[in-house]
């Protein structure tokens, strides 16, 4: 149980992968468009968001895929139709596309990361 433990939270954190520069792909010039778009599919209501914040891509890695880490903070609707609260989701960018994401991501909570305003309109 122990070793599983460490394997799930290796994964989470992406420590366990070694930075492989093929496999990151090139820096996304237009991270902000390229996670919009993927917004616009993905989210039960993207024209609803606010208090939108992204950050620039960083190296990074969700479950073993390695690419650009773009983190976005944003208050959205449900399907209920009340607004959840600030969210952070992190958006693996790889080859200008989104290959993964992750909701509630532990890695856009690192002090480090800047976040500036982005609008959904």
């Amino acid at each position: 149980m122990k070793t599983l433990t460490v394997i799930l939270v290796c994964a989470l954190l992406g420590a366990c992968v070694t930075p492989n520069p093929q496999a990151i792909g090139p820096y996304p010039t237009d991270s902000e468009q390229i996670v919009r778009e993927h917004v616009r599919q993905a989210f039960f209501d993207p024209y609803s968001i606010r208090d939108a914040r992204i950050t620039p891509p960083h190296e990074g890695q969700i479950f073993f895929q390695q690419g650009w880490i773009v983190c976005l903070e944003a208050n959205a609707k449900n399907r209920m139709g009340g607004y959840t609260g600030l969210k952070r989701t992190a958006f693996l960018i790889n080859n200008n596309r989104v290959v993964n994401m992750l909701a509630d991501a532990p890695l856009c909570n690192s002090s480090e990361l800047y976040y500036k305003a982005i609008t959904f309109s």
